[in-house]
């Protein structure tokens, strides 16, 4: 192997795993844009429930007060 081709080969290999980095960086970036997104619908959910919760202790009270 001459110094070109191992210049060459180098050259190649950082190359292949400047890409590699590259594609990871998008799947991060997708998957933090998933997860954020899930993490907004969970609260959303959490809120509704706890609303939930409250108009019906709101309505037992009105009945044992009865």
């Amino acid at each position: 192997m001459t110094m070109v081709d191992f210049e060459e080969k180098t050259i190649e290999s950082f190359r292949a795993a400047k890409a590699d980095v590259s594609e990871l960086k998008r799947s991060m970036n997708e998957w933090i844009i998933f997860l954020d997104n899930s993490l907004r619908d969970t609260k959303e959910q959490v809120r509704f429930l706890e609303r939930r919760v409250s108009e019906l202790e709101s309505e037992i009270e009105s009945i044992w007060r009865r």
